[in-house]
Formats: structure tokens, sequence, C-alpha cells
């Protein structure tokens, strides 16, 4: 794989991700459970959480030695505990400061990516998660979990669509017995 076609997919599984939430009012980015337990500004906070954590990881690679954290993540049950944190930081954001910070994330990391040559991209280092892997892994993950969060609200909006038509239709036969 090449560093540009790592970034393509990388947009590519943005735009379909984007496109799923394209004309979702504030109301729909703030109803509960809509994704699990989470709002859909949750679901945008968690992703820009793991943008801004591919950016620190991916910047160790050009460096000399180990990569070196001050910190772990831990991926016990799914990284369950350290997503929570991350959404619970952000909770109190307002929606456009979350997009906004999920906008910036990607640009950010794709910044950085671009900085970074084939040769650095396919050297395997160590996460902040203890895993070791490539550039080109952590940048196809991203992707995969674009793609994987773009299914949620995709299930999210079916919901929606089967809520009005139940409201519809319970609002029809009040007006009928009426």
């Amino acid at each position: 794989m090449k560093r540009d076609e790592a970034i393509q997919e990388l947009r590519a599984a943005r735009k379909e991700l984007q496109e799923t939430l394209a004309d979702f009012s504030e109301e729909d980015y703030l109803r509960a459970n809509a994704i699990g337990k989470w709002t859909s500004k949750d679901l945008l906070a968690h992703v820009a959480s793991w943008d801004e954590e591919m950016v620190r990881v991916l910047q160790t690679f050009p460096m000399p030695g180990e990569s070196v954290y001050t910190y772990a993540i831990s991926d016990r049950n799914k990284f369950a505990a350290w997503n929570e944190e991350q959404v619970a930081l952000r909770r109190e954001h307002s929606v456009s400061q979350v997009i906004a910070e999920f906008e910036g994330a990607r640009r950010d990391l794709i910044q950085v990516i671009e900085g970074l040559t084939d040769a650095v991209l396919n050297r395997s280092r160590m996460t902040s998660w203890g895993v070791s892997a490539t550039g080109f892994e952590l940048i196809l993950a991203q992707a995969a979990r674009d793609r994987e969060n773009a299914a949620q609200v995709r299930s999210y909006r079916k919901k929606m669509e089967r809520w009005a038509r139940a409201r519809k239709t319970l609002s029809a036969k009040r007006k009928t017995k009426n």
C-alpha cells in the first residue's frame, strides 16, 4: 500500500460517515441511546478522540528507537474504559464544538500522515495500547472504524424512520376514533 492510497481510503470512509450524518438536527445528535448508550454527539466525540490518539501514535513512527508513552490505554472490553473517559471529557461540549473537533482531528491526522513516507508507514511500532502495528494498519483501522460507525448511524436512522411511521399511524388512529 502507498501513503496516498491510505489517505484516500481514510477520506472515503470519513465521507461515508459524514453522509450518514447529513441533515441531522441538534435534537438528532442529542437523542439518548441513539448509538448503544451514546448520543450521536458522543459517537463523534469518540471518533475524534481516536483520530487524536492516532496522531499521537503516528508522530512516534519517524523517531528512532521504540515508541514510549507516558500513559497506557487498556484494550479490555474493546477499550470501553478509555472510550467512556474520552466521551465524558467532551460530554458538556456543544454539538457544534464536538463537530468542529471531529473535523479538525481528521484534518490533523491526514496532515501527519502526509508528512510520513511509505517506508515510515510500513514500520511496525508499539501503540499506546501495547500492540505493535504498522502505520498503514493503523490508518486502515481508522477507516474501518468510520465505516463501522456509519453502519451504526444508518441503523439509528432506520429506527428514527420507524418511530416517525409509528407516530403517524398512531396519530391517524386517534383521529379516526374522534
